[in-house]
């Protein structure tokens, strides 16, 4: 599934990170250009196996090092274990892509853009992503 997804999206699952109060006026502009015309996490699960952007606050932050394929999950809307919430994964195999641990990287309360292909795993709406690039992104390939 990863491989096929990966295909699928090439270069447009994109994860930018919005708001801590730390933020500069320029970095600001830049990502609520790229946040515009975000949905609301509540609609992914309408629109499995499309590309969505969408702009929310993060619930919840776990890293899974015990767990198979080492995950930080990021969920929007709702904290984990609730099943309305979306969750943005991180595989363990790409966490060497990302300046600092992504668990310390996204805390609870901040605002995140993520763009990509909506899958479901085990009834829960997600978005993978595997890559920082400089400009303050993280993009699925």
């Amino acid at each position: 599934m990863r491989v096929a997804l990966a295909t699928l999206v090439a270069g447009i699952a994109t994860c930018v990170f919005v708001g801590s109060g730390l933020a500069h006026d320029a970095t600001q502009a830049r990502t609520s250009t790229w946040c515009a015309g975000s949905q609301s996490w509540t609609s992914v699960r309408r629109h499995l196996g499309d590309p969505v952007r969408v702009k929310a606050r993060i619930a919840s932050v776990a890293y899974a090092r015990s767990s198979s394929g080492r995950p930080t999950f990021l969920n929007l809307g709702h904290a984990y274990p609730s099943s309305g919430r979306v969750t943005v994964v991180i595989w363990g195999e790409d966490r060497g892509n990302f300046p600092r641990a992504p668990e310390r990287m996204f805390r609870r309360g901040m605002t995140i853009c993520v763009q990509g292909i909506a899958t479901q795993y085990r009834g829960v709406p997600q978005i993978e992503v595997a890559l920082w690039d400089p400009k303050g992104r993280l993009l699925s390939f």
